[in-house]
């Protein structure tokens, strides 16, 4: 999985998809903790199952919701 490699590799990763725009730029206007609900976290692309925390955060400008893993977001 993407999330078990090294933190700095996984750092680099969610830089490169902010700057091709796979991720949004914009600040974030409102986030909570969930559990994972089997769909695939927007940083690392992985799934995130039942069993695993998540954070979904809704993002200003774009009106969009992207959801993560807990270790990816802290990325």
């Amino acid at each position: 999985m993407l999330r078990d490699m090294e933190p700095d590799l996984l750092h680099d990763i969610v830089r490169h998809r902010l700057q091709e725009r796979r991720l949004p730029l914009s600040h974030a206007i409102g986030f909570r903790e969930t559990r994972g609900d089997g769909r695939p976290c927007d940083a690392c692309e992985e799934p995130i199952s039942p069993k695993e925390r998540a954070v979904l955060v809704m993002v200003s400008l774009e009106w969009l919701s992207v959801r993560f893993h807990v270790d990816c977001y802290k990325v």
